[in-house]
């Protein structure tokens, strides 16, 4: 691949798929297959929904990554681990970053418009203030992992609204916030990479604010996490294949927390990358039993309904 293109490739972070992408991409596929075992969805067209959530979860990563690497060029410049990244490095101008991320919010947005008109309104307010004001967070407040969670975990109405067609806020807001912590504990996890780089740039994170007290701190949006995984499974009707297999992504969790070393970026790394295995768990939870609730007759231990 020549140089240029090489450069390119890795602004948009497609080199690490799917990290990153993942990441993303979880809560379009939380929000999606809840509101499709809500309205008993035929599993083919869930399966369309989720490849197409996929895409568009990659393309809003690698939008996201380069809107990050715009605004981040400097800061960039004073940390070990993102200095070489090809705007801070110099391999790729502003004037081809800006064109690059033109064409993927076309891409994203077209996308959005097949969606429905109230989740195409919802994507036009919510991408550009959240989304694009994530890398400035960490300018002004010691939080921005908590901004992201909310950043991302937008996708939760907007997919429940496309498939549903209506706001069933009891649910939405119970995932949306199950999302929300998933999201700010493993990028808190990512940021203890660049503790060290980052306060002496001048870089807020809540790895930095939390310090020794932050696998406590953690714990509690662990909690939280499970709290409202509960909660929104009780009141979307679900039954025990989802409990047996979903609700145990909090515990995962909590063992990441508890064991990852968060003075060591490369354990963070290898710990934040493992965040994929409990957030699968959770899409593999609400597809078996979504699979199952549509022929009951496969599990005998679902309930009457």
């Amino acid at each position: 691949m020549p140089s240029k293109a090489r450069a390119l490739f890795e602004l948009t972070r497609l080199h690490w798929f799917p990290v990153g992408s993942d990441f993303m991409f979880w809560p379009f596929a939380w929000g999606s297959l809840a509101a499709s075992y809500h309205v008993a969805l035929p599993m083919n067209e869930v399966v369309a929904n989720t490849l197409f959530y996929a895409l568009l979860g990659t393309l809003i990563h690698s939008a996201g990554s380069i809107i990050n690497d715009i605004l981040d060029r400097d800061f960039d410049r004073k940390v070990e681990r993102s200095k070489g990244r090809p705007i801070a490095s110099g391999a790729v101008a502003m004037t081809e970053a800006s064109v690059l991320l033109i064409m993927l919010v076309a891409a994203i947005f077209y996308m959005f418009s097949t969606a429905g008109p109230t989740a195409f309104t919802l994507s036009l307010v919510a991408l550009p203030a959240s989304g694009g004001s994530y890398p400035l967070m960490k300018r002004w407040i010691y939080w921005p992992s908590l901004y992201l969670g909310f950043a991302t975990s937008w996708a939760v109405p907007l997919t429940w609204v496309a498939i549903t067609g209506q706001f069933d806020w009891g649910i939405i807001l119970n995932v949306t916030v199950a999302s929300c912590c998933w999201t700010c504990i493993y990028d808190t996890i990512y940021a203890c990479q660049d503790k060290k780089d980052d306060e002496k740039a001048g870089v807020k994170s809540m790895a930095v604010r939390l310090g020794d007290n932050i696998r406590l701190a953690l714990s509690v949006f662990d909690v939280v996490f499970f709290a409202c995984l509960l909660w929104a499974g009780y009141l979307n009707g679900h039954h025990l294949t989802f409990y047996v297999m979903s609700v145990v992504a909090p515990f995962l969790c909590l063992w990441h927390i508890w064991s990852f070393d968060h003075n060591d970026p490369q354990d963070s790394w290898k710990k934040f990358t493992a965040g994929r295995h409990g957030a699968a768990l959770v899409c593999a939870g609400l597809v078996a039993d979504h699979y199952f609730n549509l022929a009951p007759e496969r599990a005998f231990w679902l309930d009457s309904r």
